[in-house]
């Protein structure tokens, strides 16, 4: 296996998943007083003062699943997409493409689940 070690931009996205996107909402946004930057009626992004990003996340076609999320910052999907496979990784049939990115799910080899993001 080639020495094929990629740079990583950071840590685009944290997310939970809900059950209940509503209650999810008005807890997080009475906490800490938060206004949403992208929503949808399953996703629901806010940036925090560092410039990081919280997302809730819903996705009834796959029911809901106890954890959480996180979107590594790559510069090419296809690239880490390939190389997390030469790992031992898994790239599921999860993905998506929105207008400002595109996501990908892989699974490590100790099964937990992470995406691969990039930013368009």
């Amino acid at each position: 296996m080639s020495e094929q070690k990629l740079p990583l931009r950071g840590l685009d996205v944290v997310f939970y998943t809900v059950k209940d996107m509503k209650r999810a909402r008005a807890f997080y946004e009475s906490l800490f007083d938060w206004k949403p930057g992208m929503e949808s009626d399953y996703w629901v992004e806010y940036e925090l003062p560092d410039g990081a990003t919280f997302a809730l996340a819903q996705d009834p076609s796959a029911g809901w699943k106890e954890g959480h999320g996180i979107m590594f910052g790559v510069s090419d999907m296809g690239k880490a997409s390939e190389r997390a496979k030469q790992l031992g990784g898994k790239i599921t049939d999860r993905k998506f493409e929105g207008e400002s990115c595109g996501a990908t799910e892989c699974i490590d080899p100790e099964g937990n689940y992470l995406y691969l993001h990039q930013r368009k």
